[in-house]
C-alpha cells in the first residue's frame, strides 16, 4: 500500500545522523480534539541542512479541540493560523473562540468539484478508478486555480516569526498542497514531500471522525467512499506538481506567480533551514 511504502522510504530516506523524528509517526502532534495535527518540518534540505522542528504545523479543523487540547496548543507558540476552508465550512465547524486561536488568517479556497464528489459517492456513481481521477483533478484545481490564496498563506509564513500552522477541513488535499509547496520552496526533495503527504493515511482518527460528521448531515457513507474523502493517493500530488510545471513552469515560477520574491525565499531558508 502507499502509505506503508512511504513510511519505509521516509524511515530510510531518514536514517542518518541528521534524522529530527525518530519515527514519521512522531510528527503526529498529540493535541487532544484535533485532527490530523502534526508537524511537517525536520526535513533534510538541499543545501545540507534541515527544516527546524517544533515550527511548521499542519492539521484538520480544530473545531473539537478540548481544554488539555488548548493547552497543549498554546506551548507551541504559534503566530499564525491560516485556515484555507471556505466561508460555508468555518460557519459549519468555527475554530474556538479563544485568545489562543486569535492570530488565525481566514484564506477561503472553495472545495470545488470535490463537493459534488461528496454528493455522489455514496450513491455508487463512480468507480474506483473514476473516484481516483476526480480527485487528481481536485488537486490539479487547487493548485493552479487559487494562487492568490496560496499567495496571502506564503505571505502569513514570511512575516511571523513564531510557529507556524496551515489547515482545512481534514488537513489533506487544500493543506497538503500548501504544505508541499512550502517544503519545496525551502529545498526539501519530491521524494520527502511526497512521503510526507502520504502520512495523512496514518492519521487513523480521520476516518472516523468524518464519518460521525457525514452522518451528523443525514449522509452515510461505505468504506470505498470513506476512503476517497479520508485518504491521499501519490497520483493526487503528482497532478498537482504536473500542473505547476504546465500552467507555471514549476515550483519557481509559482512562487514567482505567488509574489514570493527571491530575498524572502532566501530569508525563509535562513531562518528555517538549519
Amino acid at each position: 500500500m502507499d502509505n506503508r511504502r512511504a513510511l519505509h522510504q521516509l524511515g530510510d530516506v531518514l536514517g542518518t545522523p541528521r534524522m529530527i523524528f525518530q519515527n514519521p509517526s512522531d510528527r503526529f502532534v498529540g493535541l487532544e480534539g484535533s485532527l490530523n495535527f502534526r508537524d511537517f518540518g525536520g526535513y533534510p534540505t538541499a543545501n545540507g541542512g534541515h527544516l527546524i522542528k517544533g515550527h511548521l504545523f499542519r492539521c484538520g479543523m480544530l473545531t473539537d479541540v478540548t481544554a488539555g487540547g488548548v493547552k497543549e496548543f498554546q506551548a507551541l507558540n504559534i503566530g499564525v493560523i491560516c485556515d484555507l476552508r471556505g466561508t460555508d465550512e468555518v460557519a459549519l465547524y468555527p475554530t474556538p473562540n479563544l485568545p489562543s486561536f486569535d492570530c488565525q488568517k481566514h484564506i477561503p479556497i472553495a472545495p470545488g468539484t470535490s463537493s459534488d464528489l461528496r454528493g455522489s459517492v455514496s450513491m455508487g456513481q463512480h468507480s474506483a478508478a473514476e473516484r481516483s481521477a476526480f480527485m487528481q483533478e481536485i488537486t490539479r484545481e487547487i493548485a493552479c486555480e487559487h494562487v492568490a490564496a496560496y499567495a496571502q498563506m506564503f505571505r502569513a509564513l514570511i512575516t511571523t516569526e513564531q510557529g507556524f500552522l496551515v489547515h482545512c477541513m481534514a488537513g489533506k488535499d487544500r493543506t497538503g498542497f500548501g504544505v508541499a509547496v512550502i517544503q519545496l520552496m525551502l529545498g526539501v526533495s519530491e521524494k520527502l514531500v511526497m512521503a510526507d503527504y502520504l502520512l495523512t493515511n496514518e492519521a487513523s482518527e480521520l476516518l472516523t471522525r468524518t464519518r460521525d460528521r457525514m452522518l451528523e448531515q443525514g449522509i452515510e457513507l461505505d468504506a470505498a467512499s470513506l476512503e476517497v474523502i479520508t485518504q491521499v493517493k501519490r497520483e493526487y500530488l503528482e497532478a498537482a506538481l504536473a500542473g505547476l510545471k504546465s500552467e507555471f513552469g514549476g515550483i519557481e515560477g509559482y512562487l514567482e506567480a505567488a509574489a514570493v520574491l527571491p530575498a524572502e525565499r532566501a530569508d525563509l531558508i535562513k531562518r528555517l533551514v538549519v
